[in-house]
């Protein structure tokens, strides 16, 4: 049964929910223009899908493990972490929790639980199937979630992770944000059957949400964490959206589409989530254009104040590779610095 929540209680974490949907668009806005400007590397954006992440994140709870994919920005801040901690890991700089090692947008963090990116879409699932088979087995408590695009969906690594899920049991909760496009592919070239109905060939439950409404993709989540946390077992929640932008910054999306969801039009996640919160009267015009002020304040500070950082020193290329530095590595560390 659902946790019963005040109106009150419902009016923060909307409002909560919203903050970090404006707060995740606007810092992915910011990055995508300072990576076309040369100011970083590489980015994978996620504008159109804050209201998935946001929704999932109400869902959770604080000691849940997240095992995320490389476009959750929006998830990350609603779970508490500092767009500090982001914007260091993709400017690789020396505050960089990876020291600069990992891709750009393969990002973690302690706060929140998150844990780190791998690159091959989808091997992120056995990783967390495997935590969540940890954390009973130690009787920790909370449980995992799992988030991919669809384009992991098609991947063996995917299937593995819902079969091994399942048997065992475990407190797993798959979160498929279906932007519609894995690059280039659309969904129906890659699959007959929608995400969410493969969950039964695997014995559990499943359910499809719009992925562009985060009210209804967080009673959908809520229910799904619900099952999960009550050791039933496994559950797959499909939350459709739209990648509105590239599949990252060394993508050109109008050479395979040309029917994009623009910004600002009235199927984008942040316009539905105003709309929703003034017609509830949980805020006013008002209040949602001081949240983008004060956003975009936010970013642009950090941004310009981290931007400054150095790189990590050489040195830090030997650090955290053996317990006891190898006699050879210790050549070659002098031969470079």
């Amino acid at each position: 049964m659902s946790e019963v929540v005040s109106e009150q209680e419902e009016k923060e974490l909307f409002v909560r929910a919203y903050s970090a949907m404006v707060l995740g668009r606007t810092l992915d806005k910011k990055i995508m223009t300072a990576q076309r400007q040369g100011r970083v590397g590489f980015y994978v954006p996620s504008m159109g899908q804050e209201a998935t992440q946001a929704g999932l994140g109400m869902a959770l709870r604080p000691e849940d493990r997240v095992f995320q994919y490389y476009r959750d920005i929006t998830l990350m801040i609603y779970r508490g972490v500092d767009i500090d901690i982001i914007l260091n890991q993709i400017f690789g700089n020396a505050r960089d929790l990876a020291k600069g090692r990992q891709m750009p947008s393969h990002l973690m963090a302690t706060e929140g639980n998150f844990f780190s990116v791998p690159s091959p879409v989808g091997t992120n699932l056995p990783l967390a199937v495997g935590s969540a088979y940890a954390r009973r087995y130690r009787k920790l408590p909370g449980i995992v979630a799992a988030t991919f695009g669809d384009g992991a969906s098609s991947t063996p690594d995917f299937h593995a992770a819902m079969n091994f899920a399942s048997v065992y049991n475990l407190p797993v909760l798959f979160v498929c944000e279906n932007n519609r496009w894995a690059i280039s592919l659309p969904y129906e070239k890659q699959s007959k059957v929608e995400v969410w109905k493969k969950a039964e060939a695997y014995g559990m439950p499943g359910a499809k949400v719009d992925g562009n409404d985060f009210i209804r993709t967080y009673r959908v989540c809520r229910e799904a964490v619900e099952y999960v946390r009550s050791g039933r077992g496994p559950y797959l929640v499909e939350a459709v959206s739209y990648r509105m932008g590239p599949h990252s910054t060394s993508d050109d999306p109008s050479k395979y589409r040309d029917n994009a969801i623009e910004e600002g039009s009235d199927q984008d996640p942040l316009v539905i989530a105003e709309k929703s919160l003034i017609a509830l009267g949980y805020i006013t015009k008002e209040k949602s254009e001081k949240l983008w002020e004060e956003a975009k304040k936010l970013v642009d500070s950090r941004f310009e104040e981290l931007e400054k950082v150095p790189a990590p020193e050489p040195r830090t290329l030997f650090d955290d590779v053996y317990k006891e530095m190898t006699w050879n590595l210790k050549e070659e560390m002098e031969e470079i610095l």
